[in-house]
């Protein structure tokens, strides 16, 4: 069957499509990654053959402009809230409106069309998309193919559907308001589709957080547990890495795509931060960007600086990894069994989404632990990672939850999973 892989232009949202893609491939299939034009280079370094499509979205330059006027200096729509009493309609209402109209409408509009066109063109059985395409499912329904989500994260955005409807049932008509379901209606009928509830959510969704982790499945959506493997692109394994350092080893990932795009002030200044983890009895191992090695300033002689080094490579070889809760960090460490400190409000970017559960589920699990708010200094962050390298419990936390990942269907079993979805799903 043909099968089109398709993300916005983001690349860690693209990343965690990957493996799936390669086990189609490698069961024969034919695959190809659509992305809008600034994403073409990394889609094809994938190794698969890559589509561009559309116009490139302005979504991170509206952010910086609406930061220079002043706005986006508190939090915005936070979808990890579960406290019934602060979901009222008003605060869900008014935050699919700043979603769709900031968000999901600006990035998925300058795709829509030619991302249809293929569809009609190349005519796929399956659509793979990650949660914020939303191009993909409606240009799926108008081609008559099969579309399944593909999580990268916690499922926050069923969650938050289920409870925006609930609310919504309990109004008048004339009280209702759906802005995700009328953007998405005027862009299917743009293109001759229809609107219903699984282009929000898929006809399926493959989640690749392990049981403790993930989120309940939502009723009416068709939940399917997949194992994460880690992939981070194309990547040279450097030469230290090949041998074991003589010292406890301690990653510190503090991501690209907040600091780069969203945000890049820092409740505690990295200095502090790595000086404070460096006066541990540890090797430390920080990816850093330029700016932010630059930054830092100068470091202990038991920091090492990396620019870019393949975390699937690196992480089978740490103690322990502190990072900022960023999804593909979170599940690269479950998947290698190593004990996390996950500091979810590390960053000051205005969006919240998964960071401040994965930081409970970790803690919840005995597989780590996690810092926020004021408790966030460099003297405590050296005080956890100890823990971290001291209490073997700890370890033994993140071997357990490392085995229930890997007992996860891989990429390469779901693939007659995602054969019979693509018949019952295709239109005719």
């Amino acid at each position: 069957m043909r099968v089109l892989v398709v993300s916005q232009a983001e690349k860690t949202h693209l990343l965690g499509l990957i493996p799936q893609a390669w086990a189609l491939r490698a069961a024969g299939h034919e695959v190809r990654v659509a992305s809008q034009p600034a994403l073409v280079p990394v889609a094809a370094r994938t190794g698969l053959p890559a589509v561009q499509v559309g116009r490139d979205h302005l979504f991170h330059q509206l952010l910086t402009t609406l930061k220079g006027l002043g706005f986006g200096d508190s939090r915005g729509f936070d979808m990890t809230r579960s406290d019934p009493e602060a979901l009222g309609w008003d605060y869900l209402l008014d935050g699919y409106r700043e979603f769709v109209r900031l968000w999901w409408h600006p990035v998925n509009t300058p795709m829509l069309d030619d991302l249809t066109d293929l569809c009609r063109s190349w005519r796929p059985d399956l659509v793979l998309w990650e949660p914020t395409t939303f191009a993909a499912p409606v240009a799926a329904r108008a081609s008559g193919a099969a579309h399944v989500r593909v999580l990268w994260g916690l499922d926050v955005f069923s969650r938050t559907r289920r409870r925006f409807l609930e609310r919504a049932a309990a109004l008048s008509a004339a009280d209702r308001e759906d802005p995700l379901a009328d953007w998405l209606e005027r862009s299917a009928r743009r293109v001759g589709a229809d609107f219903s509830e699984d282009l929000v959510r898929g006809q399926a969704t493959l989640d690749p957080y392990p049981p403790g982790v993930r989120l309940d499945p939502e009723e009416g959506v068709r939940h399917i547990p997949l194992r994460y493997v880690p992939y981070n692109g194309t990547a040279v394994v450097p030469d230290w890495l090949r041998s074991p350092g003589g010292r406890r080893r301690v990653c510190l990932t503090l991501g690209s795509a907040v600091p780069e795009k969203f945000d890049d002030r820092y409740r505690l200044p990295l200095a502090e931060l790595l000086e404070s983890v460096a006066g541990l009895d540890v090797e430390v191992v920080a990816t850093l960007s330029a700016e932010q090695s630059a930054r830092a300033g100068t470091l202990p002689d038991n920091v090492r600086v990396v620019e870019h080094v393949p975390l699937h490579a690196l992480m089978p070889h740490c103690d322990a990894v502190v990072h900022h809760g960023g999804a593909g960090t979170f599940c690269t460490a479950v998947f290698h069994g190593v004990p996390q400190l996950v500091l979810p409000e590390f960053s000051m970017a205005q969006y919240v989404f998964d960071e401040p559960l994965l930081a409970e589920r970790i803690t919840g699990l005995g597989a780590g632990l996690a810092l926020a708010g004021a408790g966030m200094t460099g003297g405590e962050v050296a005080l956890q990672v100890g823990r971290l390298l001291d209490e073997p419990r700890f370890a033994e936390g993140a071997r357990v939850l490392r085995d229930r990942a890997h007992g996860m269907t891989s990429p390469a079993g779901l693939v007659p999973v995602l054969e019979e979805l693509a018949a019952e799903g295709r239109s005719a």
